[in-house]
């Protein structure tokens, strides 16, 4: 039996109309399901947890990123089989799994799909299946909260970003990986379990979601002009080529910077430390 945990507001509202949808499809094809309406922000997290205790085996995430992330961690490591019915703002990682854009239609690849493993990010004591970091993306998210009546995808986040340029200033980092220490100004750093961030921008170009591995980008500081041009190739993935950011893999690394704020599956959270290790082959699901 599936269970589903729906988020109605999710996408202004879009929820609301999509779970109608679902429950036609389910009840067309005579799947057993029951479900659970979240009712606050963090509600999911906790009927995920209500979930696994009770045994739930198959949990279907109606929402956007904000949903699945708090389902992954109400799983708290007990992960089962997810599927993924995007009607959120940004959908961005079940654009990492190539899914089609309908809800519906995703459903429908995904419970006709092959049971297939993906890594699953622990950033200290939460979970995360896409990307975290900080630095100017960040501002541009938190920018673009301002935006949202512009609708769904990048535009609020094209919005954000010309905000984020008065607004920003590099970051004081202490970055440890394979028992080294560095300190160094940055202007962005990402972790990368999926690619894309902010509604269609590809923030890790190169991450795999089931490869066992982190894909990390860290860009220097740069001044407004640099950072210009490399939001002109930061939508497309290919500002990995510009001098002064590099591109890396590693299943541990761990940033410090006091006061920072971190993305997290698009929750900005603050922290002063970021413990990142890689959970291969944690969570399933049917694509």
């Amino acid at each position: 039996m599936l269970y589903l945990i729906v988020n109605e507001t999710a996408g202004n509202g879009n929820g609301a109309a999509v779970f109608t949808r679902v429950r036609e499809l389910l009840e067309e094809r005579k799947i057993p399901f029951h479900f659970s309406r979240t009712e606050a922000p963090g509600h999911a997290t906790v009927l995920a947890a209500q979930a696994v205790e009770a045994g739930e085996t198959e949990i279907v995430c109606i929402g956007g990123d904000g949903t699945i992330s708090g389902v992954v961690n109400g799983l708290a490591g007990h992960f089962v089989t997810m599927y993924f019915v995007p009607c959120g703002t940004g959908n961005d990682f079940v654009r990492v799994l190539d899914l089609p854009k309908d809800p519906l239609e995703a459903l429908k690849v995904q419970l006709s799909g092959k049971l297939r493993r993906l890594d699953v990010g622990k950033l200290n004591d939460r979970y995360f299946l896409n990307v975290s970091g900080s630095g100017f993306d960040v501002e541009v998210l938190r920018q673009a909260a301002r935006f949202k009546y512009l609708g769904h995808g990048i535009l609020p986040y094209l919005a954000g970003i010309f905000a984020a340029l008065k607004h920003f200033k590099p970051l004081p980092v202490e970055i440890t990986l394979d028992g080294k220490t560095e300190k160094k100004d940055v202007t962005i750093f990402s972790v990368g379990n999926g690619c894309w961030i902010g509604g269609g921008m590809k923030a890790v170009p190169h991450a795999e979601p089931d490869d066992g591995l982190f894909n990390v980008v860290i860009a220097d500081k740069f001044s407004r002009g640099k950072i210009l041009k490399m939001l002109s190739k930061f939508i497309p993935g290919k500002h990995t080529t510009l001098p002064g950011i590099r591109e890396f893999q590693c299943t541990e690394i761990t940033f410090r910077c006091p006061g920072m704020v971190l993305d997290v599956d698009g929750e900005l959270i603050p922290m002063d430390e970021a413990r990142y290790e890689i959970l291969p082959g944690a969570l399933a699901v049917r694509l």
